[in-house]
């Protein structure tokens, strides 16, 4: 008992020297752990001097206000009304169902509160949720880069086949465009303030220029589709109108052909009947048989009918339908549409004041951090194998 307290003395001792020892070992060996270091500060400093920058811009978007999409609105009434109009004077207002084409624009938010339920052109809600899906597809993304000088100046520098071009642009997009769902900066969490755009590029001008680009991409991509709705539209209820038309002309041009038929054949009974004109016989207009009018009323008749039938087989008649039908044909091929954003900004996009990479401080730091490290790991190393090398006293 009286010889632990000895004992533990030892070990401290024995501690004691093996940290002077273990300090004394990389202090002599100091100039192999300060050459190991500097050759990794060296290294990562060269790195993050070569290394390729990268530059963000971004973004954020959200549904235009009202006086921006003022021109929209007021061209969206009449449109829709005139496209009721049409429908309605085809008979088509009775809850016919009609044969729609496949639309242009597929909207399908219904369930968002939109009140976009009879068909009609998409209000700038949906237009925006539209432009939103559409600037986040791969596809036009890809698409979007394909047209840029860049692309085409790594395609011709490095000639590259159609797969090639492909994966590059890829790879491209998947590496430098990127989304936010929502602003985090938002006051409100359960209100989106808007969806946020991030674009890459080497130099910081190139981000702004492309993440600019891309916005008026998707827009003028829109403003064709919705051109083309409205095209499509009017042209489906002006078709209906003219079908509509045509059977009703036809249908008369019909019934005029039978009744000048049944004229005629009353005039050949009333000429052997010898009937000139009417004649009652105590029998009243009404219940006498046709041909009792006597040749000459029918043969007036005849001719009034026949030229009613002229006038249809020459295009001569002018109805209310006809002049509409002519008013929105002309509508159609004159149609302008003011161009507009279909997104507002709450976030304009600016030059970037940081790079995103390389970090080149940091690259610094933990480049000299490893260097230390691994020379002061290697020293410790030797060291160890010197001493277990050495021949142990008897």
């Amino acid at each position: 008992m009286i010889n632990q307290p000895q004992q533990l003395s030892s070990y401290d001792n024995n501690d004691e020297i093996d940290l002077f020892e273990l300090f004394s070992t990389l202090w002599q060996e100091k100039l192999k752990i300060i050459s190991v270091t500097l050759v990794f500060m060296t290294v990562s400093l060269v790195y993050a001097l070569n290394a390729t920058e990268t530059w963000s811009v971004s973004a954020t978007i959200d549904t235009p206000t009202s006086q921006q999409i003022k021109q929209y609105n007021l061209n969206r009434v009449l449109i829709n009304e005139g496209i009721k109009t049409l429908k309605n004077n085809a008979g088509l207002n009775n809850g016919a169902e009609l044969n729609t084409t496949e639309q242009v624009i597929n909207i399908t938010t219904n369930n968002n509160g939109n009140d976009n339920d009879n068909n009609e052109l998409p209000t700038i809600k949906e237009l925006h949720e539209l432009f939103v899906s559409e600037a986040r597809m791969t596809t036009n993304q890809i698409k979007f880069f394909k047209s840029q000088s860049l692309f085409k100046t790594v395609v011709a520098e490095e000639q590259l086949d159609l797969v090639a071009q492909n994966n590059y642009a890829y790879e491209w997009v998947e590496k430098n465009i990127s989304f936010t769902a929502e602003n985090l900066k938002k006051v409100n969490f359960n209100d989106k303030i808007g969806t946020n755009i991030s674009i890459s590029a080497i130099k910081p001008a190139d981000a702004l220029a492309l993440n600019q680009a891309y916005l008026n991409f998707i827009n003028e991509m829109m403003m064709v589709r919705l051109r083309n709705l409205i095209s499509s539209e009017l042209s489906l209820a002006l078709q209906q109108l003219v079908s509509y038309n045509e059977n009703t002309t036809s249908s008369k041009k019909i019934i005029l052909e039978q009744k000048i038929n049944d004229i005629a054949i009353n005039i050949q009974i009333a000429k052997r009947a010898n009937i000139k004109n009417f004649v009652t016989q105590n029998i009243s207009l009404e219940s006498a048989p046709k041909y009792a009018k006597g040749y000459e009323i029918l043969s007036a008749e005849k001719f009034v009918l026949s030229q009613q039938l002229a006038s249809y087989e020459n295009n001569a008649v002018i109805n209310s339908n006809a002049l509409l039908i002519d008013k929105w044909l002309n509508f159609d091929k004159t149609m302008q549409l003011d161009d507009f954003n279909f997104y507002r900004f709450t976030d304009e996009p600016k030059l970037p004041k940081t790079r995103d990479k390389p970090k080149r401080a940091l690259i610094l730091v933990l480049g000299t951090l490893l260097g230390l490290m691994l020379g002061v790991a290697y020293v410790l190393v030797m060291s160890a194998v010197r001493n277990h090398n050495k021949p142990k006293e008897a």
